[in-house]
């Protein structure tokens, strides 16, 4: 008599979780934002690995200089860390290598600033760059795998095109234990169906250590940026609201197994909507407030729902930094003289953790140094 449907035997809890345990042994401390303000007030450590974070607002908000700094602490911290950053623009790799630049240079001197309150005191003139943090840098940068794509489903290939250059990777470690030298060719897959089950398949078992067999390889630690997932998924979600959000749906599903299954740091970059309205009878619904700020308007775009298929959601916004700012950016006579302005960083949303409703005010010196401001 066939077996076919007989149930699957029962797993013990016991089991589960020791099993659960070890693999959450094996995750990399959060990556920094670059602020250990913000990292400490608002991140609790800064971007996690094996979640999902969704970074979204408007444009000039300090979207992409937040996740260049993640790549930064990243690239900085992990010698052998390799990132994949999916570009639906062309991305301004001079920035992130300036990045490189000052953050490899504070580690190396002491801070030209320090913080004394609201003031920031120059405490050395910035020296330039030596050649040896040249030549870190441009080590550093050959680790940065960059894929243009301009649709959604360059979106979906070519995160399974990193997920097959991490199975191989770890093949390639196991050949290089066993002492077979032998190269593996690498397979691409043809469609998004295949795609799809290319991210949810399971990773074989990792190699032992040298030091000790029974403990498992740790893996290396990765990072996938998708800098601007909203760019690519706006002409679908015009055409139809429904086969946008099942096909998004389906790409976060796989995304977040992928996630969580290989410890990888992930970010995607959102677009902000809702930030203004031609129609002057128009008037804000409640829910159309996120910010805990009423002064801010917008919200992440993709939906109410796309907050759900993420494990971290951040809003950035920006705020007169001053009561004379403000005077200036919203009194009556709204006065054409300019008025100085600071990034807003909230956490929307956190499913695994207590920084939901957490807030912090930063600057972005020169684009390149991020730093946290009290109010």
């Amino acid at each position: 008599m066939s077996n076919f449907h007989e149930a699957a035997p029962a797993l013990l809890g016991s089991t589960l979780l020791q099993s659960e345990e070890k693999h959450e042994s094996l995750k990399p401390p959060p990556a920094s934002c670059g602020s250990p303000d913000v990292d400490v007030g608002v991140l609790e450590g800064g971007f996690r690995y094996g979640e999902v974070t969704a970074i979204a607002g408007a444009n000039r908000t300090g979207k992409t200089a937040l996740a260049f700094q993640a790549i930064a602490s990243h690239l900085i911290r992990y010698e052998d860390g390799e990132v994949a950053l999916i570009a639906t623009t062309d991305p301004p790799l001079a920035r992130l290598k300036d990045i490189l630049i000052v953050r490899l240079e504070q580690s190396r001197r002491s801070p030209a600033f320090t913080e004394s309150g609201y003031v920031h005191k120059r405490r050395a003139k910035p020296v330039s760059p030596t050649r040896d943090t040249m030549n870190k840098v441009s080590l550093m940068l050959e680790r940065v795998r960059i894929s243009r794509v301009f649709d959604f489903p360059g979106v979906i290939e070519a995160v399974s095109e990193f997920s097959a250059d991490l199975e191989e990777d770890d093949q390639a470690g196991k050949e290089k234990l066993d002492s077979d030298g032998h190269e593996r060719s690498r397979s691409i897959a043809d469609s998004e169906d295949e795609a799809m089950e290319d991210l949810s398949a399971e990773p074989e078992p990792r190699a032992p250590t040298d030091d000790n067999p029974n403990t498992p390889k740790k893996p290396s630690a990765s990072m996938l940026v998708i800098d601007n997932i909203a760019n690519v998924l706006g002409s679908t979600m015009t055409k139809s609201q429904v086969q946008g959000h099942a096909l998004l749906a389906n790409f976060m599903r796989s995304l977040h197994h992928l996630t969580k299954r290989r410890h990888i740091c992930t970010l995607l970059m959102n677009a902000a909507v809702g930030l203004r309205s031609q129609n002057t009878q128009y008037h804000r619904r409640p829910e159309d407030q996120v910010s805990v700020f009423a002064s801010t308007v917008g919200k992440p775009g993709l939906g109410k729902h796309f907050s759900y298929l993420v494990d971290t959601s951040i809003f950035l916004s920006t705020l007169p930094r001053s009561k004379d700012d403000a005077d200036v950016a919203y009194g009556d006579a709204r006065e054409s003289r300019k008025y100085e302005e600071v990034g807003m960083i909230e956490v929307l949303k956190d499913r695994y953790g207590s920084r939901e409703g957490r807030w912090s005010a930063f600057v972005m010196e020169a684009g390149l140094e991020l730093r946290g401001v009290r109010m």
